[in-house]
């Protein structure tokens, strides 16, 4: 949008949603290659770096990179570029991201990680010594002709569950919470309570902004329900979460659709 209302030139790198937005991830490299003829850098990581790479030479259009965003970056990167340099494309960059930092693009390259750029989020906008929750938008659900598709990210170390989710929190009978449930929108649980409430619709606000001192009274109240494990500053307990049985088999089902298309 800024290069729309101020004419910036605009370059960038694939996202996982652009290829979960088209089942065949061929079809997703070359519309990605249509846009950007000149600067595209592929990912190849949303579902396998190796099949990924071979359907773009399968393709025979050479873009500009291509980004790994997970799994071993050492190994991976080394066996891209071995493909890259044996089909003559040694121009081609490797371009690397996830949660990277300072210390850990230095590993890499102490490794000889074959990587030529390296993109940094998290680590760049939130200082190391301040605790950050690292969060990204994955595409889990489209809806083209009526017809409504799952989408799921399948990348061995960074997988992603796919459809609408409610998030179903228990507590004991004193009312302390005990955990909670990662479950998909249209399941039950009677005994749980719902955390998950819109507050957008069609890009208009559903409530006014809650005030500072209703935020502030809420959080004190929150606070107030956790168990004593988790208030131990020397020897907290993680609290319990866990994804439901149903996302569980909707996402076997769309590793199955995905292994079928392929």
């Amino acid at each position: 949008m800024a290069g729309r209302l101020f004419g910036i030139p605009t370059y960038g790198t694939q996202a996982h949603s652009w290829i979960m937005a088209y089942e065949d991830e061929s079809q997703a490299f070359d519309r990605f290659l249509d846009v950007f003829p000149e600067q595209a850098t592929l990912l190849l990581d949303t579902y396998s770096v190796r099949a990924a790479l071979r359907k773009i030479f399968a393709r025979g259009r050479k873009p500009a990179g291509v980004r790994l965003d997970s799994g071993d970056l050492v190994a991976d990167s080394r066996w891209v570029r071995a493909q890259l340099d044996r089909a003559g494309w040694r121009d081609v960059q490797i371009f690397a991201s996830g949660d990277l930092d300072e210390k850990s693009i230095s590993s890499l390259l102490r490794r000889r990680a074959q990587i030529n750029a390296f993109g940094v989020g998290s680590a760049l906008v939130a200082p190391t010594d301040a605790r950050n929750l690292s969060m990204i938008y994955k595409l889990v659900e489209l809806e083209r002709d009526g017809k409504v598709r799952e989408a799921a990210k399948l990348s061995e170390s960074k997988s992603t569950y796919p459809g609408t989710k409610q998030v179903f929190r228990f507590a004991n009978r004193a009312g302390k919470w005990q955990k909670d449930l990662i479950a998909h929108a249209n399941e039950s649980h009677p005994t749980a309570s719902p955390l998950l409430v819109p507050v957008m619709r069609e890009g208009k606000r559903l409530a006014p902004p809650e005030l500072l001192t209703a935020a502030r009274s809420r959080c004190i109240e929150s606070l107030k329900k956790l168990p004593a494990r988790l208030l131990s500053i020397q020897h907290a307990a993680p609290y319990p979460v866990r994804y439901s049985q149903p996302l569980k088999t909707l996402l076997q089902k769309v590793r199955r659709c995905i292994a079928q298309r392929a």
